[in-house]
């Protein structure tokens, strides 16, 4: 009888604590391909907070209104969301051509990154293996960091400030790399804390009340699931490495461009890091798409049915188990090729710098195994929860035999106890798909070596031979002896 107290008071506690927690598009299919102009920054209005609203924010979305939906996002003062909403918010606001609020919002964003990372702890790892996988504040991938650098860069290009990109040069070499290893040890502390959970004084505790109870819920099946520990690591990104080198060479820096280019082996970038004798050098920068998504691992619910014998009554509960992690799956995109013509008649095709989809997948796989342990951690925990309130709602059935009615509001009690324990996981148990999602699905780009002048730069989004987008910038000066920059994007 004392150990039946004694479980079913851990299990009222833990309970309290999971019930706090458990309360806590369709593709653009254009028809016609469109031309557009691209916007003059000077003319950008500064994007404004506004309450958010789903409705309102899918209208603006597919109307193309990228600043109201930014405004929305920017509203919504999400504390467990925040980074992840500046980060969509930046890249609407460079959606909507509003270059420079868009880099100084990377810059912000970035800052909130590494003090959401500071916070990272084992801790905060258990804290997650109790609550859910949304628990915690998000803190940003590794390659949303690179990403987030690299759209300052490509915004400093955009708005013609040479001299900020080269100060993001600097921060580089200064503080960017000991900040990308202190995430690299912090994630590697998360993953040991969800393995460690699972041999736990509270898992193993956990066990032995469904042992008590006679309950299978076949832990030994979930360990042997686990998904295998990714070696595979995000080590650098080839897209901020090319624009880094770009970044040097338009500041007429070619040593260091050349150096940083021959330590990254940036591919191509010889065209640019030397000045061209009697000519202009122009990058044309091509960013594509929407970065694909990571998913939930899919509703692997099992249900376990229990026989609990009382007086009179014999009872027959399911509980649940359901194991969530993320996973990745390869997705169809709408472009697959860009061309770029200049309006001299010089033309090429972009060559690839960077799929951004394989450094969501790397992601992925690098915290699928943490995640499955911390889902092992809470469905034994949730249903030793549920095993003690249903051997207490049985005791008080038990102890209510003599009196039909109280013996009726006994069994009411119990079958709420069953109910709020099943609905309790299902609600909480839910991987964490939580990330950047208007960034570019691809970077690619086509240098021309050609004659000082002004330009017309025609940038076709193509699937395979037919053109999906068209986009034009016009005016692109080319300086002698220079390295230029031109960018465009379609978010197709």
């Amino acid at each position: 009888m004392k150990k039946m107290i004694k479980a079913i008071a851990l299990s009222a506690a833990v309970l309290t604590l999971f019930a706090a927690n458990a309360s806590a598009k369709k593709a653009d299919k254009a028809a016609k391909p469109a031309k557009e102009k691209a916007a003059k920054p000077a003319k950008a209005k500064p994007v404004k907070k506004t309450k958010f609203d789903q409705k309102g924010f899918d209208a603006a979305y597919a109307g193309r209104d990228y600043a109201a939906c930014a405004g929305m996002l920017l509203g919504k003062n999400n504390d467990k969301t925040l980074v992840k909403d500046l980060l969509d918010a930046d890249m609407l606001i460079y959606l909507a051509k509003n270059y420079q609020e868009s880099g100084k919002g990377f810059l912000e964003a970035y800052g909130k990154m590494q003090e959401t990372t500071s916070e990272m702890t084992g801790g905060k790892g258990l804290a997650a293996a109790l609550g859910g996988e949304n628990s915690l504040k998000y803190y940003g991938a590794e390659y949303e960091r690179y990403l987030a650098w690299s759209m300052r860069l490509v915004n400093a290009f955009n708005s013609n400030q040479s001299d900020v990109a080269q100060g993001v040069m600097k921060d580089y070499t200064g503080t960017f790399m000991a900040e990308i290893q202190a995430l690299r040890a912090q994630n590697d502390e998360m993953e040991k804390g969800a393995e460690a959970a699972l041999s736990s004084k509270e898992f193993n505790d956990a066990v032995k009340i469904l042992e008590e109870g006679k309950i299978n819920l076949g832990i030994s099946a979930m360990l042997k699931g686990r998904p295998a520990k990714s070696k595979e690591k995000y080590e650098d990104s080839a897209f901020f490495n090319y624009l880094g080198t770009l970044a040097y060479a338009v500041n007429g820096d070619f040593d260091h461009a050349a150096d940083f280019a021959n330590l990254k082996k940036v591919r191509g970038a010889s065209a640019f890091t030397k000045a061209p004798a009697g000519a202009g050098h122009l990058e044309v920068v091509a960013l594509s798409g929407l970065i694909g998504k990571r998913t939930d691992a899919g509703d692997n619910t099992q249900p376990t049915s229990v026989t609990f014998a009382v007086p009179q009554v014999m009872k027959t509960v399911t509980l649940y188990t359901k194991l969530a992690y993320p996973e990745f799956k390869a997705q169809k995109h709408a472009i697959n090729g860009v061309k770029i013509t200049l309006s001299n008649g010089a033309s090429a095709q972009a060559a690839l710098i960077e799929n951004f989809d394989e450094a969501v997948r790397i992601d992925v796989a690098q915290k699928a195994y943490g995640a499955y342990c911390r889902s092992i951690f809470r469905n034994v925990l949730k249903n030793s929860v549920a095993t003690g309130s249903i051997l207490a709602s049985g005791a008080a059935m038990q102890a209510a035999a003599g009196n039909p009615i109280t013996a009726k509001a006994a069994e009411i009690a119990f079958d709420k106890a069953v109910d709020a324990a099943a609905e309790a996981l299902v609600s909480i148990e839910k991987a964490d798909i939580r990330q950047g999602e208007y960034f570019p699905h691809k970077a690619s780009a086509a240098g021309f070596d050609v004659e000082p002048g002004t330009y017309t730069v025609t940038v076709e989004y193509l699937n395979g031979s037919d053109i999906v987008d068209t986009k034009t910038i016009e005016n692109v000066v080319v300086e002698e002896g220079k390295v230029n920059v031109a960018v465009s994007a379609c978010e197709r």
